[in-house]
């Protein structure tokens, strides 16, 4: 099983036209994933109003469930585009321009592997709750995160970039 850390190593051989379409079609599994997120969000939100931990624990679980799928399609990407870039330059300056925010994504994603883990990480038990829910600000590694609309704005940046790149 390829890892995240891995993920660049004994790719098989891809078209640049077969690359081309794996951005676009994650790019648009992760733009029509954003809705649903930010309503799984204010499922979470409201459950932090009750105040019943378990309640709180189960719906940030099903956001990062939702968040490990929009990372996901961001990782994809990211495999597509370091595979064009190898192939021209020019995505590789697009790479290199967009490379925090990918990185940023891509890590999460690795993190979210462990997504009961990741929950656990966000209670504080001798802090202040689950505030990373009212914040909408969670925590993973040293990494704090959400799918947020600047994320969302990164990603349409990024395609964007992609494709005024492209010969077509």
């Amino acid at each position: 099983m390829r890892d995240v850390q891995n993920r660049h190593r004994n790719l098989p051989p891809r078209t640049p036209e077969m690359l081309y379409n794996v951005v676009r079609k994650f790019y648009r599994g992760a733009v029509s994933h954003f809705d649903l997120i930010q309503e799984k969000k204010q499922e979470a939100r409201a459950a932090l109003e009750t105040g019943d931990h378990d309640r709180i624990r189960a719906a940030v679980h099903t956001l990062f469930l939702e968040f490990h799928f929009y990372v996901t399609c961001w990782l994809q990407i990211e495999l597509a585009l370091y595979r064009l870039s190898r192939q021209d330059e020019r995505l590789a300056q697009v790479m290199e321009n967009y490379r925090p925010s990918l990185e940023k994504h891509v890590a999460v994603r690795q993190l979210l592997d462990q997504t009961e883990a990741c929950v656990e990480a966000q209670f504080q038990p001798t802090g202040d709750g689950w505030s990373c829910v009212q914040k909408d600000a969670y925590v993973f590694g040293s990494i704090i995160f959400t799918v947020d609309e600047q994320s969302l704005q990164d990603l349409h940046a990024v395609y964007q970039a992609i494709w005024e790149k492209v010969d077509r």
